[in-house]
């Protein structure tokens, strides 16, 4: 049996099994089958972070790497303009905030982009965020410099520009104004849960960060910024969910009743924290979803806004699968693009992290 997140007629609907599920056993590491289920988790109507949503836009687990293909497509405009469908009717220097997950060699980092208010004197603000301290936050950098340097150079050629989103004297010299931090923060205890504190980064940072970012709110991280195990603790919290979701979707359930899932969730009570989630027998109180009459019974969760893809610009969700080539940016295996016959399906997850390739590790972790 599969379901479909949000919904099955969503065109970013993840399709998920029960082997899905299979990496949020102890000691697993996180697919992005998985990874993308909780970006959109986080940006639906049950998430602690949906009233945040007007501040910040998070591109799901393939978007660095069609950033990374910049490098060596500069030379061909039509690739820019291809990649400028991820954010169609996003205006990426007006959004506060910019989440989205990097994955090289089986280990998760997390890279943010902050814009500045107009009124002030600096530039935007890449931070670089990693569990492990594995992933080289210099490469990683200038592959994101790279995109932000791009689209500006494309908004100042086309004149898009309804009006200068951050102060004009800094807008014109943006390519010098960009700032890199490496950020100290909360390290994972065991060599699996890099996923799950990426995915607690974002939404503790969501949760806590000001309307726009200043130098000095950078002291809102830390080692101490939360425990360890309340981000190991989303492992249980999205097995659960989704052990719940398939049980509602199961045609057997004599429980089932005419409630979407959506409507379950956005009915059911929230725990105030994850940890509450975690030790609760039952976090979410879902008691029935609709099934759809299908051969393979499909479940409907509502709907969520999503990032699209290049060539299949609203699929998400299939997992990482072993590169024929060493990676660029980081260690010598990483994530490749979803898979043409069946873009929304993924079980497997990453692999323990190795330090072969040049873009792992010499990151310098700056405390803010």
């Amino acid at each position: 049996m599969k379901i479909y997140y949000p919904s099955s007629e969503h065109s970013n609907s993840i399709e998920l099994s029960h082997d899905d599920i299979k990496c949020l056993e102890p000691e697993s590491l996180l697919s992005s089958t998985i990874m993308n289920f909780y970006i959109m988790y986080l940006q639906g109507p049950m998430s602690s972070i949906s009233t945040q949503r007007g501040k910040y836009h998070i591109f799901n687990t393939y978007f660095f790497k069609k950033l990374e293909a910049l490098k060596s497509k500069v030379d061909k405009p039509s690739y820019f303009l291809n990649l400028r469908r991820w954010w169609k009717g996003i205006d990426i220097f007006q959004k506060p905030y910019i989440l989205f997950p990097v994955h090289a060699d089986t280990h998760w980092s997390l890279v943010i982009i902050c814009m500045p208010a107009k009124e002030d004197q600096s530039g935007p603000i890449i931070l670089h965020l990693d569990s492990l301290k594995f992933h080289n936050s210099r490469l990683i950098f200038s592959v994101v410099e790279r995109f932000l340097k791009q689209e500006w150079n494309y908004l100042k050629e086309n004149g898009s520009l309804a009006e200068c989103p951050i102060r004009e004297t800094v807008w014109k010299k943006l390519p010098h104004k960009i700032e890199k931090k490496p950020i100290a923060v909360p390290q994972q205890e065991n060599e699996f849960d890099c996923g799950l504190f990426v995915l607690y980064y974002m939404q503790r940072f969501i949760e806590e960060a000001p309307e726009r970012l200043h130098k000095k709110d950078l002291s809102m991280f830390g080692k101490t910024w939360f425990q360890p195990e309340e981000a190991s603790a989303l492992r249980k919290k999205m097995k659960t969910l989704l052990h719940q979701l398939f049980e509602e979707a199961d045609p057997s359930n004599d429980s089932t009743s005419e409630q979407t899932a959506c409507q379950l969730l956005l009915e059911a009570k929230p725990a105030n924290n994850v940890m509450e989630l975690a030790t609760s027998e039952h976090p979410l109180e879902v008691s029935s979803a609709e099934v759809i009459p299908t051969s393979e019974h499909l479940l409907e969760v509502g709907s969520v806004e999503m990032t699209p893809m290049s060539e299949h610009p609203l699929e998400v969700g299939s997992a990482e699968m072993s590169p024929t080539q060493e990676h660029p940016l980081v260690g010598s295996s990483g994530e490749m693009a979803p898979a043409q016959e069946h873009p929304l399906v993924g079980s497997s997850a990453e692999m323990e992290p190795t330090q072969e390739h040049p873009l792992v590790g010499n990151s310098a972790e700056m405390e803010p």
